[in-house]
């Protein structure tokens, strides 16, 4: 019994050394495990906070970059404006001279510096529209598709090459017109720029399920697949400016169109396969949304445009802004309208 004592008591006395051993190896484990995770806990806490630093002086250099453009829009938006008002007083000081010589050299000079000072304040307000402005005033009335249209031609210094052909008989609501006039504008300049300058810029008007079309065909060489795709992209809208991606020779025609096509709710599309004449085909979708009946003409207490007719356009190019209702019914200049029937201020 004695032995029977001594041997299980030294059975245990070596299962508890064995269990002691085994416990320091696993509390020895453990501690080495722990160190290490403790370990990766600090390495994955040094980069996180260096994660975090990176990313919080990149969010601080977005917005000291958009604080940037901001302050750049609203200094290029007062740079516009302030063109606009030196543009509208030389055209004004323009008109009375043409009302008071009877000169036909003199005055055929008057009507060029007339129309120069229109393309200042037509760049004015691209530059406007990219900073985020809208297309000056509502018309009070709707405009005829082709008086925008004409509006438009009347615009752009070559405007004896476009050639205009109409069997549209809708109008623009007025909300829309100016906008519309004015990317009209910008695309018969981009068509008439990039062709040869003797050659026309065809300009045709047509209704569609949806609403009208303004197709725009000029006779040029056409543009490579990659400067279509760059158009595209410009046309979609949704950018703002940004003046270090403008470029030495910033582009911003098409631009400030596809912003007011957003705006207004128009479609611009260009075509990648030439045009029947050779060059590239621009085409304007207005939806039935911007479009009314034409108003009653004259003889009805509304006033004729008087570029209602493409001699209109021929004779003289019209100063920069007036339209089919350039004043209301009363004689007053509406709201936002410059004098003598400028474009509005922006």
């Amino acid at each position: 019994m004695t032995q029977w004592c001594a041997t299980a008591a030294g059975l245990l006395t070596v299962l508890a050394v064995l269990a002691a051993a085994r416990y320091r190896a696993v509390t020895l484990t453990l501690r080495e495990r722990l160190a290490e995770q403790q370990h990766r806990a600090a390495e994955l806490s040094g980069r996180l906070d260096a994660e975090l630093a990176r990313r919080g002086a990149e969010i601080a250099a977005a917005q000291q970059e958009q604080e940037l453009n901001a302050a750049t829009r609203r200094a290029f938006l007062s740079v516009a404006r302030r063109i606009l008002v030196m543009a509208h007083d030389q055209q004004a000081g323009l008109d009375e001279m043409e009302r008071t010589h009877d000169d036909p050299a003199l005055f055929e000079g008057l009507l060029k510096a007339d129309h120069a000072a229109a393309q200042q304040a037509r760049l004015a307000q691209t530059l406007a529209v990219l900073c985020g402005a809208r297309a000056g005033r509502h018309w009070p009335e709707p405009v005829a598709l082709e008086d925008v249209v004409r509006g438009a031609q009347s615009r752009i210094l070559p405007f004896q090459r476009v050639v205009v052909r109409s069997r549209v008989e809708r109008a623009v609501v007025g909300a829309a017109a100016e906008a519309l006039i004015h990317a009209v504008a910008e695309l018969l300049d981009n068509a008439t720029r990039y062709s040869p300058p003797s050659t026309q810029v065809f300009v045709t008007l047509m209704p569609v399920h949806n609403g009208a079309v303004i197709e725009i065909d000029d006779c040029g060489v056409g543009m490579p697949e990659q400067a279509v795709e760059k158009a595209a992209a410009a046309l979609a809208g949704g950018g703002t400016l940004e003046v270090s991606r403008l470029g030495e020779v910033p582009q911003l025609g098409l631009a400030a169109v596809g912003r007011l096509a957003e705006q207004y709710g128009f479609r611009v599309t260009l075509s990648s396969a030439p045009s029947p004449y050779g060059g590239v085909r621009v085409v304007v979708l207005l939806p039935n949304a911007l479009l009314t009946d034409v108003l009653p003409a004259v003889g009805s207490g509304v006033a004729a445009p008087p570029e209602a007719g493409a001699a209109r356009v021929a004779q003289a190019p019209e100063p920069f802004g007036q339209s089919p209702f350039a004043q209301d019914p009363h004689g007053q200049a509406p709201y936002g309208q410059a004098p003598h029937g400028r474009a509005p201020l922006i």
